[in-house]
Formats: C-alpha cells, structure tokens, sequence
C-alpha cells in the first residue's frame, strides 16, 4: 500500500516507515502543502492524520477536507496523543463530518499501529476500539457536537465565554441577552454532562481568574455554577471555538438542516 502520513514530526513518519515495512511511506509536514503534494504524487490508499500542528494554524480537519476533496479514494486515519486534553472536539468533528476508518494513539506499539494499518487496508474494522466513543457520539441524533454548537449565535457565545468571566460583560460582547446567556449555559451545561458519559476521561477546565467571584455574584447567583463551568470548557476548547476551519464546517451542517 501507499501510505501517507500528515505530522509535523520526521520522527514520526520514520518510525512509521519502521513500523510498515513493505509499505510504501511518504509525508508531509503541514495540511497546507497538501494540495501542491497529491498534485504530483500517484493516489495514496491511506493517509495518517495528525490532528494537531505545532508550526501551523491548519490542524488534522484542514487535511481530511482536502484528502475528501483531492484524493477521496483515500482512507484516513487519524492519529492523536492521549495528553492533548483539547483534542476531544477535533475529535467529534473529524468523526461527524469526514469519518475516518480508525483512530490511531502515537502511544500505541508497533504490532497494534501495523494491524490497525492493514486491517483499514483490507476494508475490516480496526482492530482497536479507540474510535467508538466517537463514532458513537456522532450517531447520536443530534450528534454530540451539535448539541455543544447549535447555531452561529452560540458559537459566538462559546468564543465570548473563553474571553471574559463576568455574567453582563459575556452577553454584552456575544450580542445576546443576560438571560439568553443563562439559558446557554444551564443547556450547555447539560451537554458537557453528556460529553462525560460517553469520555472516561472528560477534559479539565483551565482556572478561571479572580474575576470569576464576579461573574456568580448578584442577579447571576442562581445561574452562577452553570456558568463557572461552562467558562471552564470554554477555555480549555478555546481554539476549536475559534477555528475558522472549524466554523466552516459548522455552518454547512447548519445550513444543511
């Protein structure tokens, strides 16, 4: 088989050249020089994914949309580190909206890497599991990003919600009303409930600042714990919110209703 394998890591790529011995393995470092490579390469029957570029504003989603645009005979699979704690919504979307054959953790040994490989090769089911929570997730009805991210209105909050601590000043620069905000959070606040059901390990938040006291004082008081975790998930997914690739994706589904 012909392999592609998208990480902004060589090491990566010559482990996996070890790893996939009678394969043909090629890669590249970023999703952007994608086009210009399957331009001049002959179809790849997989390609391994990153989901995360250090050197790069483009991440695994950007890679998936081109390798369905430009070489959609290519099976995907996506490959991830267990210690990115806001890996989870690149996750569900890359599940929802692309559907890869297999996720991949870079911690996995070498006979688990080639069976996951070959088996996707052969049409089977892979042998790890990894990817069923997301899967899973995905075939919910809505899915479980959509629960997260209805509408364009609630991404702007989600993007407002990573920005500031305060109650008025959240739905003062969100354009909504205090009381919208409100009914955002204690929603938003049951799908995180949800997001923990179906993750062993559900994502920490990062801390809230001392301004955080203000956000539940006064009028917010009985939304205040909504709203303080809320905040919380906020930041630690704070640049899928604000992922223009992301958005993209979004707003096609929405549109698609």
């Amino acid at each position: 088989m012909r392999i592609l394998v998208i990480d902004d890591y060589l090491n990566v790529e010559m482990a996996l050249r070890g790893i996939l011995d009678g394969h043909t393995v090629a890669g590249v470092r970023d999703p952007a020089a994608l086009p210009r490579m399957l331009a001049y390469e002959e179809p790849f029957d997989q390609a391994i994914v990153d989901l995360r570029y250090v050197q790069s504003a483009a991440t695994g989603l950007t890679a998936l949309a081109t390798l369905r645009e430009l070489s959609p005979g290519t099976k995907t699979i996506i490959s991830t580190t267990d210690e990115e704690e806001n890996r989870l919504l690149y996750l569900l979307a890359a599940f929802q909206f692309f559907e890869p054959r297999a996720l991949l953790a870079k911690r996995a040994d070498a006979f688990v890497t080639r069976a996951v490989v070959e088996a996707v090769g052969r049409g089977d089911p892979s042998p790890s599991p990894d990817a069923d929570p997301f899967r899973r997730a995905a075939a919910l009805r809505p899915p479980l990003l959509d629960q997260l991210v209805h509408n364009r209105t609630e991404l702007g909050i989600w993007q407002e919600l990573a920005r500031f601590d305060k109650r008025l000043q959240i739905a003062s620069a969100a354009h909504v009303h205090p009381r919208t905000l409100d009914a955002f959070t204690a929603a938003k606040g049951a799908a995180i409930d949800v997001v923990a059901a179906h993750f062993p390990r559900p994502v920490r938040g990062t801390e809230l600042s001392a301004d955080a006291d203000a956000a539940v004082s006064g009028p917010a008081a009985a939304h205040g714990a909504n709203l303080i975790r809320v905040i919380h998930f906020a930041r630690t997914h704070e640049q899928f919110f604000a992922d223009a690739e992301v958005a993209g994706l979004l707003e096609a589904s929405w549109r698609s209703r």
